[in-house]
């Protein structure tokens, strides 16, 4: 298959291990691919357009990350969050949110304030995807809006930390994203809002009760 050129997808053998691990990880964040779900070498094969050997790399690349579950005389299926880890990520995520925003405020109201264009970019951005009723943006956008929190926070150690989680909370976001949408980007833009004012405190007060509300939102509580 891989050397058919008209019908390889990925193109040449370089990076194709790396297309093949985007395009499956993206199939299962968006639910494409349910959790639970089977996956077969063939399938996917089939369905990308390779060899087996990127699609097995795929496979333990993303069984090393959470997304996919691998299993002894049983294969492949796509990984299920159970409330437990869910409830886990959260507290993880609201502790790192808070100080992030906290501290990006601080260095905003110390002069530092490249990031509030930044910001505000990701935000209208979010916003006009919203508003054309386009969903499949939003978890990317979503996380590239917390991630520059955390790297224009002067902190070494917190991007790394949210890194680290930001994949299945992407996944997370993707369930509930033509729901939560709206409010999500509404407090995104008073997270915004709070620290392009220099407001520490507010930055993370609000950065704090957004992770909360969200977890509220995949408890089906709120």
């Amino acid at each position: 298959m891989d050397g058919q050129d008209g019908g390889n997808r990925y193109g040449s053998a370089d990076g194709k291990a790396r297309r093949v691990l985007a395009a499956l990880r993206s199939d299962i964040v968006t639910g494409v691919l349910a959790q639970g779900e089977r996956l077969t070498e063939a399938r996917l094969c089939e369905r990308y357009r390779v060899s087996r050997v990127p699609v097995r790399e795929a496979l333990r690349t993303l069984a090393v990350q959470g997304f996919v579950e691998v299993r002894p005389n049983q294969g492949a299926t796509v990984a299920t969050i159970d409330d437990a880890d869910a409830e886990d990520l959260f507290a993880v995520r609201g502790t790192i949110e808070e100080i992030a925003a906290a501290r990006c405020a601080a260095r905003v109201a110390g002069g530092e304030d490249a990031v509030v264009d930044l910001l505000g970019r990701l935000v209208a951005e979010g916003e006009a995807e919203l508003a054309s009723g386009r969903t499949e943006r939003l978890p990317e956008l979503n996380t590239r809006f917390h991630l520059a929190i955390a790297e224009h926070s002067g902190s070494a150690s917190l991007p790394s930390l949210l890194r680290h989680v930001s994949d299945r909370i992407e996944w997370i976001y993707a369930m509930g994203v033509s729901v939560a949408g709206p409010r999500s980007w509404a407090e995104h833009r008073a997270i915004l809002a709070a620290i392009a004012a220099g407001d520490p405190a507010s930055a993370g007060a609000l950065a704090r009760a957004h992770v909360e509300r969200a977890e509220r939102h995949h408890r089906g509580v709120g």
